[in-house]
């Protein structure tokens, strides 16, 4: 297998400026933002552009949050060339091409046919497949 996309560990920062209703906490607005508060508001949707003037001006009754910061990551799994040229995402422990039926483990090596899986260690196929 050639590997085409190395598995990537991925990074995201979103700032909000979040308003909350006064007497139902917890609920309330939140509006994408930059990390100094400003919110484009040309790329808010009508409806949310309203509510978020709405915020700002006091005819909604909330309380500004103020700017909240949220970070999260992701790992994007490596992408693979089959034998065959089929292109396969190589997200699990055991990858199965769903063209010609061949199996790689995560890092794109290919694996004895499923029949000699389990022969070193007395595993049955379905012991083997179950494993999660």
């Amino acid at each position: 297998m050639k590997i085409i996309s190395k598995r990537q560990l991925r990074e995201a920062v979103e700032y909000n400026h979040h308003f909350e209703h006064r007497n139902m906490p917890g609920a309330g607005y939140g509006f994408t933002c930059n990390e100094r508060g400003e919110v484009d508001v040309g790329a808010l949707n009508p409806c949310a552009a309203v509510n978020y003037q709405k915020c700002l001006n006091g005819t909604y009754d909330v309380i500004d949050q103020g700017i909240q910061k949220s970070e999260w990551s992701w790992v994007e799994p490596a992408i693979g060339l089959c034998g065959c040229g089929s292109k396969m995402d190589l997200d699990g422990f055991t990858n199965t091409c769903d063209r010609c039926g061949r199996d790689y483990n995560m890092s794109g090596q290919l694996l004895a046919p499923r029949s000699q899986w389990g022969e070193e260690t007395g595993e049955t196929l379905d012991e083997i497949l179950r494993i999660r």
